[in-house]
């Protein structure tokens, strides 16, 4: 009788065991390029039309557990200007951008990147209170000065999935030095290391290289790399403002380039063209994995929109394959990575 109950608890512990293993949880992170809630975005945002950046893309948004952007605009009370009266590349978002980031669903952004000082640390630090009034979460800068810039934490389903961003240059000689995290290859090694223990997965965000260019230059690459090397999971490159390719490199995903999103740049063909990257995260007890690697095609502008031709998908395909080192596969309106 004890010999048949041992076997029955070994029997239930094992399937108990089995289930765990078998019990997977889910998360998506859908990742942009460059918003720029400046300039004429601005404009209609300071009109009422909180909703006018995202207004045509708010549905696919929604389907997303979370959604990252890299916030190329400060978000300062400039009395009505977006732009400065002398310079077009010097430009901000009115405090109400925040809301038109809240309202379309985005949950996370980078504030580390070129523009981050255009209008000075007044603005940048009020482009913190206005994310923080509206329970944006951000990483990139901060508004103390201390040179710390804490890691972005968000759970979604049980995974834990950390965020952390850097910049290869600031548009200011002076004034931004601890409010801004540029990139600094000790620091991004002793953050990533120290995240690693407190996340499933570990999201990178690097701002730098040339702009409208199809590839990263040498020390770019390096940089995404190295990031891939420390520990990311996933590498967002940004500000060539063109979609360039994707690298599976060690057992990482790297996105050399998400190109434009909200980002009225009409002068080239492919500033007004780039993709989504919608990434799947799946966890069990055998540990975190992607899953999924889906592209979703748009158009970019002061209003994306994902309403594309096949011939445009096409088109884009084509580009990612050049450029890329993995296998891209076309299914309607999206495109699909080989991740295996």
């Amino acid at each position: 009788m004890l010999r048949c109950l041992a076997l029955w608890v070994l029997a239930s512990i094992g399937n108990y065991i089995a289930n765990a293993q078998d019990s997977t949880s889910s998360a998506s992170l859908l990742a942009f390029g460059d918003v720029n809630l400046g300039r004429s975005v601005g404009q209609e945002i300071l009109k009422g039309n909180i909703t006018y950046p995202f207004d045509n893309v708010g549905t696919v948004l929604s389907q997303a557990d979370l959604v990252f952007v890299n916030l190329e605009s400060q978000l300062s009370d400039r009395q009505g200007e977006t732009q400065h009266p002398k310079y077009n590349l010097i430009f901000c978002g009115p405090p109400l951008g925040a809301q038109s980031l809240k309202k379309a669903g985005i949950t996370v952004v980078s504030t580390a990147n070129n523009h981050a000082f255009d209008y000075n640390l007044r603005a940048l630090k009020e482009t913190v209170r206005y994310l923080r009034n509206e329970g944006i979460q951000f990483t990139g800068t901060n508004d103390s000065g201390d040179s710390i810039f804490d890691p972005l934490i968000v759970e979604r389903n049980g995974i834990r999935i950390g965020f952390v961003a850097y910049t290869s240059f600031v548009n200011a000689q002076h004034g931004w030095q601890g409010y801004i995290s540029d990139y600094d290859s000790a620091r991004a090694r002793a953050e990533i290391r120290h995240l690693r223990k407190s996340v499933d997965v570990i999201v990178a965000s690097l701002h730098g290289g040339v702009e409208y260019v199809e590839a990263p230059d040498r020390e770019t690459l390096y940089r995404l790399h190295l990031l891939a090397t420390l520990g990311a999971d996933v590498v967002l490159g940004h500000h060539s403002h063109v979609p360039q390719g994707i690298e599976g490199y060690k057992n990482s995903w790297i996105f050399n380039s998400l190109g434009n999103f909200v980002f009225f740049q009409p002068q080239l063909e492919w500033t007004q063209k780039s993709f989504g990257a919608q990434i799947r995260f799946e966890k069990n007890a055998r540990g975190t994995k992607i899953s999924r690697v889906t592209l979703l095609p748009f158009r970019a502008g002061k209003q994306p929109s994902f309403t594309m031709s096949q011939v445009d998908i096409e088109q884009m395909a084509r580009r990612l394959r050049r450029l890329s080192n993995t296998n891209i596969e076309v299914s309607k309106n999206e495109l699909f990575v080989n991740i295996q």
